[in-house]
């Protein structure tokens, strides 16, 4: 269910108006401050530690090594290199978090 609180949170649903403001620079091709990928790095970050996606009936081994890689190098994020290098991964593996 979306509204469970193991369920990954959108960010168009954030209610705070940072994380909103961070992401639409990065869609946007705006410059982003150091603050804005510290925003994407912890909602990416939350979006894939999801236990949501560890239910997947259809997991194999490489699918699990990549959710975990993901996961790994969600928090390593520090740069929007960085970002559009996790984004294009986990849209590889099937994440679309944006």
């Amino acid at each position: 269910m979306p509204s469970s609180p193991e369920a990954p949170k959108y960010w168009q649903h954030e209610t705070g108006g940072l994380l909103r403001v961070a992401i639409e620079n990065y869609l946007n091709g705006r410059t982003m401050t150091v603050r804005d990928v510290a925003l994407m790095r912890a909602y990416l970050c939350q979006w894939i530690d999801s236990p949501v996606w560890d239910l997947n009936p259809v997991l194999d081994a490489r699918a699990i090594a990549a959710l975990t890689g993901l996961r790994t190098s969600a928090r390593a994020i520090r740069t929007v290199a960085d970002i559009h290098r996790w984004i294009h991964y986990a849209l590889n593996e099937g994440q679309d978090p944006l």
